[in-house]
């Protein structure tokens, strides 16, 4: 690595090494490691599952996955990071009718451990798609865990910028308009996290459109308020910003649905096997 590489570089390379599904990661600086590069790999392991530093030589970190298998099936994992950003969703939301409480990069920090679970099923995705194995399920494990990754970054938009929501009345309003706009997108991401069938995947796509076309015009209908003087500029800005992460987050979520939807096409062809219904993940 170059000695003026900077440490989210370091750190992104790592990371994409570690996504690809490396099992070694070499860190190497000549005449040493700087301190910033050594914090860097600290940060890789802490925020990853499974690599660890094994020695370090002054000039050379190495960094092992130790490989050790999970016994929770991956499908099982999948639905447990599910129900977390659910629940970070929720959480987040609740914050907008409190006090901000805790450092500026809480929510930040309570993402990682959703990356972390994120970015191990992301991994194990590539793994199986470099084996011998089909490639649709790991397919599907990879497009999931990513949607569900990046639905979690929303959570932490939707939390830091309850800040800026402080003098927005509570129960009416706009403040009710997003908090009834986000139920609507947690109803939809429930529902296509537990989508079992191609029509009701079908009907869920149906759903999100419609919701995506609502997002649209409850901003047509709350962002001009701001030139009238109905609302502060900061609390707009952290509107519009809502407003794009609920849609973000919905997108997500209509990704996730198609996958299901194309999961309903599956046929076993095994001799005597019936037409059934696929699954998201496979179990590990």
């Amino acid at each position: 690595m170059h000695s003026d590489e900077p440490p989210e570089h370091v750190f992104r390379r790592l990371l994409g090494a570690y996504l690809g599904g490396a099992r070694e990661f070499v860190v190497q600086e000549t005449p040493a490691l700087r301190p910033s590069t050594r914090a860097v790999a600290r940060t890789f392991c802490r925020r990853t599952r499974q690599p660890e530093i094994v020695s370090d030589d002054g000039d050379t970190i190495l960094i092992r996955d130790l490989a050790f298998e999970s016994p929770v099936p991956l499908d099982r994992r999948l639905e447990q990071m599910g129900r977390l950003v659910l629940r970070f969703h929720g959480e987040a939301i609740d914050s907008w009718r409190t006090l901000p409480l805790g450092e500026d990069d809480s929510w930040d920090r309570r993402d990682d451990e959703i990356d972390r679970e994120a970015w191990y099923l992301e991994r194990k995705a590539a793994l199986r798609l470099a084996g011998p194995g089909p490639v649709a399920p790991s397919l599907d494990l990879w497009t999931v865990s990513r949607c569900l990754e990046r639905i979690a970054d929303h959570a932490v938009t939707l939390g830091e910028s309850g800040r800026r929501l402080a003098g927005l009345p509570h129960g009416a309003g706009p403040l009710a308009t997003l908090e009834q706009f986000h139920r609507q997108a947690m109803d939809h991401l429930e529902g296509v996290l537990g989508a079992s069938s191609g029509a009701e995947a079908n009907d869920l796509l149906d759903t999100g459109e419609a919701l995506l076309a609502s997002g649209r015009a409850i901003a047509e209908r709350l962002l001009p308020t701001v030139g009238g003087g109905n609302m502060p500029p900061a609390a707009a800005a952290a509107v519009a910003r809502i407003l794009e992460s609920i849609g973000r987050t919905i997108a997500y979520g209509q990704d996730i649905a198609q996958v299901a939807l194309d999961r309903s096409f599956v046929t076993d062809h095994r001799p005597g096997a019936d037409r059934r219904e696929g699954r998201l993940v496979p179990a590990a």
